[in-house]
């Protein structure tokens, strides 16, 4: 089997890393980029069509201020929108390339990959609580970010590595006030205060050995 040249396998990770790192020019510098286009397309779907859509994952980690390079973009949508987004996608630019009974839908936009959370569904089979609503993470009109809070809770339900791992970042560059404030909307859901807190700990410890020449 021939084996692929060295040169090759850098310049694909090279076009990887370009490609990922449009999201975060998309949502820091609103640079003109696939990312920004497939956004444009979201906002006008929900105001046209009524639909409150939260932004969350890596999409909000950028927003809130850690650059976690993404390849797709990822929304929750309210329980009730799931089968009319399904149905009015394609009039807005927007491929159906995956339609689940679950709500887990996939949409494309260009060559972005755009994933939907549904309401009521679960992050993980053994998460304790379900996917809130676009309401309560703080989106009630059109498309927009998750807040803060909202996004930390589905981060930490799903509790994989790179998803606890972002919300320490996050909490690094995140004011103690602000801290404080979303963890008193974590602590509606008991079973995530702990983790919670031990994040937070692991951010400050990391914060203060960053501080250190």
């Amino acid at each position: 089997m021939k084996q692929r040249p060295l040169a090759d396998e850098f310049l694909a990770v090279a076009a990887t890393l370009e490609r990922g790192s449009q999201s975060v020019r998309a949502v820091m510098a609103a640079e003109e980029n696939r990312f920004t286009r497939a956004l444009e397309a979201l906002r006008a779907l929900g105001e046209a069509e009524n639909m409150p859509i939260a932004i969350v994952d890596g999409l909000g980690a950028i927003r809130y201020g850690y650059p976690a390079a993404t390849q797709d973009i990822d929304i929750a949508v309210g329980r009730g929108d799931l089968e009319r987004l399904v149905k009015t996608a394609p009039r807005h630019g927007f491929r159906v390339a995956w339609q689940a009974e679950s709500g887990w839908h996939i949409l494309t936009f260009g060559d972005v990959e755009i994933y939907v959370v549904p309401e009521g569904g679960k992050a993980r089979d053994t998460a304790p609580t379900t996917i809130p609503s676009p309401a309560e993470l703080g989106v009630a009109v059109g498309l927009g970010y998750a807040s803060l809070a909202g996004w930390m809770e589905l981060k930490i339900s799903s509790a994989r590595q790179k998803d606890l791992a972002h919300v320490v970042e996050v909490m690094k560059k995140t004011p103690a006030d602000a801290i404080q404030e979303a963890r008193q909307h974590i602590a509606q859901a008991r079973e995530y205060v702990t983790l919670f807190d031990q994040l937070y700990e692991q951010a400050r410890a990391e914060k203060e050995q960053e501080k250190k020449p």
